[in-house]
């Protein structure tokens, strides 16, 4: 048994129950996963080594960092919320009068489980909250996409010779593709869109739109070299055989990679293919044949596209949060969690997020 189990001061449990909708999307979470054992691996961190009085809930904190995910929250919004909304503060666990942990502790929280956890920690918590719905009935597809997005650094580019600027060491260059500009005279041009940041490289099943793999890297690496290492190396072999079509863009279509992933890996691919190969290539009749057989499944890529835009527009992953691989790393983990949940409830209770 946890040594932070909650009280039922002031009869919570018992006024919580008769004020909220027991329908709510925050009251539905609280209730379908095992928080508890989710947070058991962190309260060693919660002893106090200088004695006094215990300090906060592993489980609480953790919850905390969900929630500020969750909603696009900062830590000082987040601490606002926990104590001022009864969902959230009933998802947390809270006793009616009692106020949430503050920012601060959030903060050192969270850096103190990066520190004596590492971001493996997040990974693990991800898996675990992907299987945990899977036991639970929520289906899974074995049809993915896979795509790579990118996060601007929390630096000014624009000051960058000024020394009194923060900087970011992790963080570097990257190219995403080109657009389409006019010149004064008219005239269209394709540029470059560079960014300075990061890139977090996504695996997302093609039914409902369920991140099952990411992998977090410096802007500058390329989209085929993230997803490779995400595919061989971070995927565990359960995992990587749970994939039986992959789609994805012309970043990936490259001949050399799809024949490693159908010969070796067993992955049916069904990518996008740039034009040099398809109309110009020495096997360009290979080529338009394998675009012809694939095109069903082509058909179901762009819901990475649909998950790229949540996961910017509602859960943070346009800017980095923080600096340093390890923490844009955790910001990934989170977001993708925030993501996932909201399917999850859905699917097996019907209740829909809504912003507070």
């Amino acid at each position: 048994m946890s040594t932070f189990k909650l009280s039922n001061k002031f009869l919570s449990v018992d006024v919580y129950k008769a004020c909220l909708d027991q329908d709510h999307f925050m009251v539905s979470l609280k209730e379908l996963f095992d928080w508890q054992g989710m947070a058991a691996p962190l309260e060693s961190l919660a002893k106090n080594a200088e004695g006094g009085r215990p300090r906060t809930s592993p489980c609480v904190l953790l919850k905390t960092i969900f929630v500020s995910f969750l909603f696009n929250h900062s830590d000082r919004e987040t601490e606002f919320a926990a104590t001022s909304n009864l969902y959230v503060k009933n998802f947390l666990g809270l006793p009616i009068d009692e106020k949430a942990p503050d920012h601060s502790t959030i903060s050192r929280f969270r850096d103190e489980v990066l520190s004596a956890k590492g971001e493996a920690f997040f990974l693990e918590l991800f898996r675990s909250l992907l299987a945990e719905a899977k036991e639970r009935g929520v289906e899974v597809s074995k049809m993915d996409a896979l795509d790579a997005t990118h996060t601007w650094a929390n630096v000014d580019t624009s000051k960058r010779d000024d020394p009194k600027t923060p900087r970011d060491p992790d963080a570097s260059w990257g190219c995403k593709g080109d657009e389409t500009k006019k010149t004064t005279d008219g005239k269209k041009v394709s540029i470059p869109k560079w960014f300075f940041g990061y890139k977090s490289h996504l695996l997302v099943e093609g039914f409902q739109g369920i991140i099952t793999g990411y992998y977090a890297t410096p802007g500058h690496v390329a989209d085929i070299d993230g997803g490779d290492i995400l595919i061989h190396r971070i995927l565990t072999n359960n995992e990587r055989a749970d994939i039986f079509v992959l789609a994805a863009d012309k970043g990936y279509g490259c001949p050399v990679w799809i024949n490693l992933l159908e010969k070796y890996t067993g992955i049916m691919t069904a990518f996008s293919l740039p034009d040099p190969i398809v109309k110009r290539g020495a096997h360009k009749d290979k080529w338009m044949a394998y675009l012809k057989d694939r095109a069903c499944f082509r058909k179901e890529r762009p819901v990475v596209e649909r998950v790229n835009a949540d996961l910017k527009d509602n859960h943070g992953l346009r800017r980095c949060r923080y600096k340093g691989l390890q923490k844009y790393a955790f910001q990934v983990a989170m977001s993708s969690m925030a993501h996932n949940l909201k399917i999850f409830v859905r699917t097996l209770t019907g209740a829909r997020f809504k912003p507070i």
